[in-house]
């Protein structure tokens, strides 16, 4: 059978391999069956600041702008702390009466994830307001550290505000702070729509022609882009790209069906390699029906191609470029082999263990009635995760058995 199938009606035969999948599962062992269960784990990080009342309600009440905080007091993790600034930030979370919150203290902090502490100055609180079962970006992250695509350190964590919850937020390391004090890198670029550049970071360090030099290089990828073809694209890209880590993340992206990451995605200098590397960001969308662009246009382009959106250039020409998609292809490959079974499983079960605590608090995951799919429960989160998991497990099975065939 040709992998090529039309992409709506894939969706439409897996969803029928699920539900027949779970009803028989012959060729699924007990060891690959989800334990979702209680593993007795707490809450790992606590974050409390008191304000003014107005100032309060300036925060729930602000809509669609960043505004500032002003904390008389500040304890993370049982420390009492100082802070240098803390704003509103996000874009589309700021529609939210649950905030995402930028921190900027004067010293580090704590955050316990596991058995891994990291201590920060400077770090995001994401409110997952928009994050269904407040688990897509945990299973992403998670998934993706597997397959060594992303870095960054993350957990759960409680936000209190004048003493009372305001629900389950996730503690993300800086993507700057990572590739600048983990990798030496001298520049930082988030992409925007449309082959723009919405923000740019350089270190200390960096003087003006060299990151000017840096922007060019990036600009000049997509410059390329209309001169070469086959072959000789692949290797002008992988001059200034490591085209493997790009290729693999959108196969993640198509595996999980992520609606939206034309313009979630950070792009560092690696001296290790003296190319661009990336940082992804921003998982809340996962598992969605059509991506940003909407399913229509997206299929104009991509047409039965193992592809989820072509809405940047440069993810246009890797999918429409023959010799491009075989590489893509490859890589695509050894993502499904990275995540196994054993892989897909532990990240389930690990996100359902450590969401728990936080479910069980009533006072907790109450505030989810102010969040985009309200009124969060144990019943549902456990129901999804399970559904979840088996359509993974179904995609997985089969990309595996046809995709070699496509890769010839």
């Amino acid at each position: 059978m040709n992998i090529n199938l039309k992409f709506v009606f894939s969706l439409l035969l897996f969803s029928l391999l699920v539900i027949l999948n779970s009803k028989s599962q012959p060729g699924q062992s007990n060891n690959d069956k989800l334990n979702l269960t209680d593993l007795g784990r707490k809450i790992e990080n606590s974050i409390s600041f008191n304000t003014s009342y107005s100032n309060y309600e300036k925060i729930k009440d602000t809509i669609g702008k960043k505004i500032s905080v002003k904390a008389t007091s500040l304890i993370i993790n049982g420390n009492a702390l100082e802070p240098e600034e803390i704003n509103t930030r996000g874009q589309s979370s700021l529609y939210y009466r649950r905030k995402s919150f930028s921190f900027s203290l004067k010293s580090e902090a704590p955050f316990r994830h596991g058995e891994r502490t990291e201590s920060f100055k400077k770090f995001y609180l994401l409110s997952l307001s928009m994050d269904k079962n407040y688990c897509s970006n945990r299973l992403a992250f998670e998934m993706m550290e597997a397959s060594r695509l992303f870095h960054l350190f993350y957990s759960f964590c409680d936000l209190r505000i004048n003493g009372k919850s305001e629900g389950i937020c996730m503690v993300v390391e800086l993507p700057e702070d990572w590739a600048m004090k983990m990798k030496n890198s001298p520049l930082l670029i988030r992409r925007g729509y449309n082959t723009t550049i919405d923000k740019i970071i350089t270190d200390e360090k960096t003087v003006g022609g060299k990151a000017k030099r840096d922007r060019d290089d990036f600009r000049e990828i997509y410059r390329s882009l209309n001169k070469y073809e086959g072959e000789e694209i692949y290797k002008t890209l992988s001059n200034r790209l490591d085209m493997d880590v790009y290729m693999k993340w959108l196969a993640f992206n198509f595996f999980v069906r992520n609606g939206d990451y034309t313009d979630e995605v950070y792009f560092f200098v690696d001296p290790a390699i003296d190319k661009f590397s990336i940082i992804p960001w921003d998982y809340d969308d996962l598992f969605s029906l059509a991506p940003h662009e909407g399913i229509v246009e997206s299929r104009k382009v991509l047409g039965e191609k193992l592809f989820y959106s072509a809405e940047d250039p440069l993810d246009k020409k890797i999918v429409t470029d023959p010799y491009l998609y075989q590489k893509y292809l490859i890589q695509f490959e050894e993502l499904m082999n990275q995540l196994s079974v054993d892989v897909l499983k532990r990240a389930f079960e690990n996100t359902y263990a450590e969401l728990y605590p936080y479910y069980s608090d009533n006072e907790i995951i109450s505030n989810s009635r102010y969040d985009r799919y309200k009124n969060a429960d144990l019943i549902k989160l456990k129901s999804d995760l399970l559904s979840l998991y088996e359509q993974l497990l179904v995609y997985r099975d089969y990309y595996l058995k046809h995709i070699g065939g496509e890769n010839k």
